[in-house]
């Protein structure tokens, strides 16, 4: 039996505890137990179990023993690559069993998982950032078109031979601080379905999840309402030749009348709980590294105040054949590349900071830089994403852009882009570029600055030139323009700049007289994987869809 024990422990996870499914608990101070195969009876060896602070492993019947540290709030296992998950009555994954302290003794824990044919060496991951619902209004809107068209979504693809073997994950920010949205969030991911199958949705913490109530004075209490409905706040699984993590990177620091006050970073504790999960992953150099936290860890790693051990984070990714980091936290989408984190087979960490299912706080149906709200599907084919899309909410898969002429009014305050310095209202300021004028601006909100997207202008069947990536972040006016005018929003918040825009002069001079055009925007996904190429030959003259 291997055991890594944490001598440091600084953070607790809280103090919760949450009845069972599949998992059958006596009391006691000394945690033991068994994982079994349910077609066999017989122990499955060699599974890591946690209580969050240090790792035991499963002996060749499936037993195992661990003291639970005293914070320690579950007990619970890393899903083995072969075995199903387990889920409790709602369908929601149940992979814990809570530490009780009420009667002293040996407290007996027993789990059993259902096996798979095989390994699932092929699956698709469905990444959702920030739900972030405050009342009913805003759960029905997350039921009923994002939960629904994930579902219909995946349920399509498979019809074709895509999106095989489906696991959904939220990135943080489920709810928005109101404790009283945590039973009808819950409620409202049970018994998902793709295809008719169950779809497995696993839940990572966000900033507004920490409960900000004025009796909460501390991190491992302000995480108790999520515990209470998820389970644990950092846990990982195991499929095929991927190995997925989830993990809190809040760390709360008070609260005031409105909201829990937090900075972003992991603690020396979380990291050498990482470290030894990590080390359990067996040829770790031959595999995939999923790592999903809410807060993404792009501009953090160097930081010394807000971002504690990110870089060591970080580091210890570059053991595996390939690592993608999933994020959400900024209501706007963004890919960018890890240069200097370089994983065994040869690519950067890849981080994807996925725009919000709730776009700009369920207004519309934008995020707070004018990109839609949705979420995005990964496949991943043993050790590699060889394909992913970014999707919208309630539209295509083809669509991936929006096409603008640099020259077009949009409401009263100011033209499209290229009026450097204009003012927005009293409050925002729009970044322009003089060099959108008698352009055609497109706005690719899946993108990246590394060379994997080449966007090119076709006119009468004949390529007529490449666009140019713009080098500094700008806004997206036209949804800007529609924030300000037809909602009233008149801060910075709905005037985000990013840097996923693309221009070209147009071939006639001017982009609104251009005739018989389009644009042509190709993915490679890097590593070998797919090719993708989107087609718009469409100018946003208006507000609609948004």
């Amino acid at each position: 039996m291997i055991l890594y024990q944490n001598m440091k422990i600084s953070r607790l996870l809280g103090v919760a505890m949450l009845a069972l499914g599949l998992a059958s608990c006596a009391n006691t101070d000394q945690v033991k137990g068994r994982i079994t195969d349910s077609s066999t009876g017989a122990g499955i060896a060699g599974v890591p179990v946690t209580d969050g602070f240090k790792f035991t492993v499963t002996d060749s019947k499936g037993r195992f023993r661990i003291l639970p540290d005293s914070g320690a709030v579950n007990v619970y296992y890393t899903l083995p690559e072969g075995y199903r998950p387990a889920v409790d009555t709602s369908g929601l994954p149940s992979f814990f069993c809570p530490v009780d302290r009420n009667v002293r003794g040996r407290q007996k824990v027993e789990f059993t998982l259902d096996p798979l044919g095989s390994p699932e060496k092929d699956f698709t991951l469905v990444m959702i950032g920030d739900p972030q619902c405050e009342d009913m209004k805003d759960i029905v809107r997350w039921k009923s078109e994002t939960l629904a068209d994930i579902s219909a979504y995946l349920a399509a693809g498979q019809k074709e031979g895509r999106f095989a073997n489906p696991y959904a994950f939220t990135l943080g920010d489920i709810i928005f601080h109101y404790p009283d949205a945590w039973a009808p969030m819950r409620s409202s991911m049970s018994h998902l379905e793709a295809g008719g199958k169950p779809l497995p949705l696993y839940n990572c913490i966000g900033n507004h999840d920490h409960d900000y109530a004025p009796s909460v004075s501390s991190d491992s209490a302000s995480v108790r309402n999520f515990i209470d409905n998820f389970g644990p706040v950092d846990y990982s699984m195991d499929r095929g030749d991927a190995h997925i993590v989830v993990m809190d990177n809040v760390i709360y620091t008070g609260n005031d009348a409105r909201r829990a006050n937090f900075k972003a970073g992991f603690s020396d504790a979380q990291v050498e709980w990482l470290k030894a999960d990590l080390n359990l992953v067996r040829d770790r150099e031959k595999k995939l590294l999923v790592f999903v936290c809410h807060i993404p860890l792009r501009h953090l790693v160097n930081s010394t105040e807000d971002g504690a051990n990110f870089a060591e984070v970080m580091a210890l990714m570059t053991d595996f054949a390939e690592a993608h980091i999933m994020t959400g936290h900024t209501h706007y989408p963004q890919n960018y590349i890890h240069k200097d984190y370089v994983c065994r087979g040869g690519q950067p960490v890849y981080e994807h900071v996925h725009g919000a299912a709730c776009g700009a706080w369920w207004l519309c149906n934008l995020n707070a830089d004018g990109s839609p709200s949705g979420y995005s599907v990964y496949t991943v084919n043993g050790a590699h994403i060889s394909d992913w899309v970014a999707k919208s909410t309630g539209r295509s898969e083809d669509f991936q852009m929006r096409v603008y002429d640099g020259n077009q009014v949009y409401g009263e305050k100011y033209r499209y882009g290229w009026e450097k310095g204009g003012k927005f209202g009293k409050k925002v300021e729009i970044k322009g570029n003089p060099e959108f004028r008698d352009c055609f601006v497109v706005s690719l909100w899946n993108g990246d600055d590394a060379g994997n997207w080449n966007v090119e202008l076709y006119v009468d069947g004949e390529k007529a030139g490449d666009f140019v990536q713009t080098s500094v972040p700008v806004s997206d006016v036209c949804t800007s323009a529609f924030f300000y005018n037809n909602c009233g929003k008149k801060t910075s918040t709905w005037c985000k700049a990013s840097d996923h825009f693309w221009y070209i002069k147009a071939h006639c001079g001017r982009p609104s007289e251009e005739k018989n055009w389009e644009i042509r925007a190709t993915q490679t996904i890097p590593g070998g994987g797919a090719v993708n190429v989107y087609r718009s030959s469409t100018l946003q003259t208006d507000y609609s869809g948004f």
